[in-house]
């Protein structure tokens, strides 16, 4: 049933995997990948990220990245130029707070606390979670 849903460039990347398979399988030790290889590995990323294909394929991703580029640099060229500087607000989008908790369960057992600040929890859920009174 799974095999009904698998993309028509799995195919095309388990191909280009057996190839690299069979090349060092055969190769002389320290052999520099042929170009055909290297052309089959920068097609694939036109679909998949260079860091997927490799990884797949076990290439250096920095060497498959600069033959990318270099087979494509219109990619790259557009992505840097379509680039904008982006201001983020990192301000907390709550208030700041201060809250003083002070808590005794039934056995005794105390606990005092001063967040000031941002709240990172709900002090009424820590409150009966403490107090051992969960919904």
């Amino acid at each position: 049933m799974d095999q009904q849903f698998i993309s028509e460039e799995q195919p095309i990347l388990e191909d280009v995997r057996q190839r690299f398979e069979q090349w060092r399988e055969s190769r002389k030790h320290r052999t520099p990948i042929p170009d055909s290889l290297w052309e089959g590995a920068v097609g694939l990323c036109a679909d998949q990220s260079i860091y997927r294909i490799s990884r797949y394929l076990h290439l250096n991703y920095n060497d498959l990245k600069r033959r990318v580029h270099n087979a494509h640099p219109e990619r790259f060229s557009e992505a840097v130029a379509s680039s904008a500087f982006v201001e983020l607000d990192l301000k907390p989008s709550l208030p700041e707070t201060e809250c003083f908790l002070e808590m005794e369960d039934k056995g005794g057992t105390k606990l005092k606390m001063h967040v000031k600040g941002q709240l990172c929890f709900d002090p009424l859920e820590f409150m009966r979670e403490f107090l051992g009174q969960r919904r």
